[in-house]
């Protein structure tokens, strides 16, 4: 490949531009997606971290309601403050009065684990899980600081860490939500509500809320829950305690910031990399829901994007390289055999063979195959002219109708008719069908392919079928009804005639009478006229046949080889075709009784209008 060759000009000038537009556009692309994705991926970690503070909120705010409720009933305070029954069954009614009150406050389902009403009157009631009432040692309450901190609170809320159920030796772990208060409004509190809730109940919750699409497990986001004071809440494990070494490093990186939403990047606990830490702190428990991934994983996705981008890139490329280079190379090669082909070009040689090539000289090879191709338009211009193929189509279709019209058998009928009604000296009649013979043979013959008035091709009709009328005497009658408006609408020459000819010949195959009637009516948008008859019609076949033939649009001179349904339906099929395009009208099919009807029709000329 020369260097200053074309092939070589085509190949380095487009593959330089299609290069740089892949790098360009493949970078603009990569960079920006990458943005989007980065953002998109911090902005789903921190909207995980907002609705897994949602919905912890929503956990405490119904146990908080439930203890609310508690604390303000009056009957609730009354049975539990109330002193000693002195007998068993005074105390089973203290205590179904009071289960049932609070039933009917919490109501079913039940929404916690356990309720608990303690105070310093050593009272104890469970309600939930456990249904019963006894008394304690209130001393016990002191050497509990949960129980301390809410009593401190003076009536608020006071949520607590997850630790062992206190009151009693199952292993269950609990998170709870407690409120103090005293048995007359406004007096020191000596009693505490707990609502104790299930710690599983949100170890799923939250592991639910960090699940990644199509994982199981929280997959590779790591959750942390901290009080206001730091402490951890989740995860939990009872049988090591908190985990505080890489929680208490994510508090420390966090508790400076005062924002309540936000996400922020770190150093990670590991040695090496960067950690992505979403946070949502809520303010209604204090507590702030910390979700911590590492940035690798986090844009994991944005590398393996990168990746297939680039490779896609290198493949784009290799293809447009080999496409350029081919395209080049097809251009150039041929171009001077072409430009020798189309200089020889003509109607006789339209396939020439093309000599073998010559070296390309200096110069410009597209120049000259343009200037050939603009002589090759010059000389085919007048050969491949559309009035060539359209007036050959009227030649053949004028042809095949004066062949249809000059049916020798309908002359020599005529002729024998004429010849009876002689020997029997009927001289008047003799001389009316010798004129309507002259004067049919007279329009059949005009050598002219211009659109007659419809008037002239009613009148033509009007004689054949009276000549038919004369042979054929009472056996066959024939209506015509088209309305005057109708008459001086432009239509072919001999259009309506070979589709009544059509009757006799094919559809009176049966016994007389035999009828024939003729209508017309004008639309919007043209004329219509049917051609009615009662005769035997044609079969399936015959039908699918002229639907074949018009279909493929061929005409047949030989008339050894005509169709059963006759070439005149043919005929006026392409005639109207000819004239009307596809505004054409014709359509062929059965009678509701009997026989068959021919619809033909087509536009109304311009100066059809102006005369109506």
């Amino acid at each position: 490949m020369k260097f200053k060759s074309i092939q070589s000009k085509l190949f380095f000038s487009y593959s330089s531009l299609i290069l740089t537009i892949i790098v360009v556009f493949i970078l603009s692309f990569y960079f920006t997606t990458s943005r989007i994705l980065e953002q998109r991926a911090s902005e789903s970690t921190g909207q995980l971290a907002l609705n897994l503070s949602d919905k912890l909120d929503t956990a405490f705010r119904n146990m908080d309601s439930i203890a609310e409720r508690v604390i303000i009933s009056e009957q609730v305070k009354q049975l539990f403050f109330s002193g000693p029954a002195g007998t068993e069954a005074g105390e089973l009614r203290t205590q179904w009065d009071i289960s049932s009150l609070l039933f009917s406050i919490t109501g079913t389902p039940s929404q916690f684990y356990q309720m608990n009403l303690f105070g310093k009157n050593g009272r104890f009631v469970e309600f939930g899980k456990e249904y019963d009432m006894y008394a304690f040692d209130p001393g016990i309450l002191a050497k509990k600081d949960w129980v301390q901190r809410a009593l401190l609170r003076d009536g608020k809320k006071s949520i607590a860490l997850p630790r062992r159920n206190d009151w009693n030796n199952s292993d269950m772990t609990v998170i709870s939500l407690s409120r103090a208060f005293a048995e007359i409004f406004g007096a020191k509190v000596d009693s505490v509500v707990e609502i104790q809730q299930d710690y599983n109940v949100f170890v799923k919750l939250i592991e639910r809320s960090v699940q990644l699409p199509g994982q199981t497990t929280t997959g590779k986001i790591q959750a942390y829950v901290f009080d206001g004071d730091g402490n951890l809440a989740y995860p939990y494990r009872p049988e090591g305690g908190y985990s505080t070494a890489q929680s208490a490093y994510y508090w420390d990186a966090l508790k400076r910031n005062t924002a309540l939403h936000d996400t922020v990047r770190t150093q990670s606990f590991e040695p090496k990399g960067h950690d992505i830490l979403a946070f949502s702190r809520s303010e209604f428990t204090g507590w702030t829901v910390v979700l911590a991934q590492s940035e690798s994983t986090l844009l994991e996705p944005i590398r393996t994007f990168r990746d297939r981008l680039l490779l896609i890139g290198i493949a784009i490329l290799f293809v447009t390289m080999m496409l350029t280079f081919f395209v080049s190379k097809g251009l150039t090669i041929p171009i001077k055999r072409i430009r020798k082909s189309i200089r020889i070009l003509s109607l006789d040689t339209l396939e020439p063979k093309l000599h073998s090539s010559a070296k390309l000289n200096k110069l410009n090879e597209l120049e000259e195959l343009n200037q050939s191709f603009v002589e090759m338009c010059a000389r085919l211009k007048v050969s491949l002219d559309e009035v060539v193929s359209a007036r050959s189509h009227e030649i053949q279709a004028r042809m095949l109708a004066l062949q249809a019209q000059m049916n020798p058998h309908f002359l020599y009928n005529t002729l024998s008719t004429i010849s009876i009604k002689a020997e029997k000296n009927d001289q008047a009649e003799i001389a009316g069908m010798c004129q309507s013979l002259s004067d049919m043979l007279r329009y059949i013959t005009v050598e002219s392919s211009k659109p007659v008035e419809l008037a002239s091709e009613l009148d033509y009709l009007q004689q054949y079928l009276a000549l038919m009328k004369i042979r054929y005497a009472d056996q066959f009658s024939y209506i015509i009804d088209v309305p005057a408006d109708m008459r001086n609408i432009k239509v072919p020459r001999l259009i309506v005639q070979p589709v009544v000819e059509n009757c006799f010949k094919h559809a009176f195959q049966g016994r007389p009478p035999w009828h024939i009637v003729i209508t017309g009516q004008r639309s919007a948008y043209g004329w219509e006229i049917a051609i009615r008859d009662n005769g035997t019609g044609f079969d399936e076949s015959k039908l699918q046949e002229l639907e074949s033939k018009i279909k493929n649009e061929s005409f047949d001179f030989d008339r050894e080889s005509e169709p059963a349904y006759g070439i005149g339906l043919v005929n006026t099929y392409f005639r109207l075709k000819l004239l009307y395009n596809e505004k054409a009208i014709f359509n062929v099919a059965r009678a509701e009784d009997q026989g068959m009807i021919v619809t033909i029709g087509g536009s109304v000329m311009m100066e059809d209008h102006n005369n109506g």
